[in-house]
């Protein structure tokens, strides 16, 4: 009994000491992790301007219930001829996904009403693209 109490502390200790060299180290400065924060664009804290439609278009595919939609946030820069160029993306999402914002936003173009109604200005800014995942080919 005492032999199995023994290994039970063991073990909790070993965790114990596991646990805490795995987490996130205190912002002392130079820590890998703002470092790739800073890298990603700094997005946090930073307000969307606007959420686009990036593959979806009313009267072409319809949207059955229950599909998946995702939302990504990206810093870009908006053209005043309605087009956008992705400067990054806030979070990292997966290659695959990245790709297909990449090519959609390629042929994307922002309606003129948009800018019209002052709901988007030309320049840099933070905006959400929405896209269905089904639809990744």
């Amino acid at each position: 009994m005492k032999t199995r109490l023994g290994y039970l502390c063991i073990v909790c200790c070993v965790l114990l000491a596991v646990a805490c060299k795995n987490t996130p180290a205190s912002s002392s400065g130079g820590s890998e992790a703002a470092a790739v924060d800073e890298g990603a664009g700094g997005c946090e804290g930073e307000k969307a301007k606007a959420i686009l439609w990036i593959d979806y278009k009313k009267g072409k595919k319809p949207i059955s219930n229950g599909m998946t939609i995702r939302t990504v946030k990206v810093h870009a820069h908006v053209y005043a001829d309605g087009k956008l160029k992705i400067i990054s993306f806030c979070k990292k999402q997966p290659m695959r996904v990245e790709d297909y914002i990449l090519k959609k936003v390629e042929f994307y173009t922002i309606r003129k009403e948009v800018f019209e109604e002052n709901y988007l200005e030309p320049g840099d800014q933070y905006l959400q693209l929405r896209y269905v995942p089904a639809w990744i080919k």
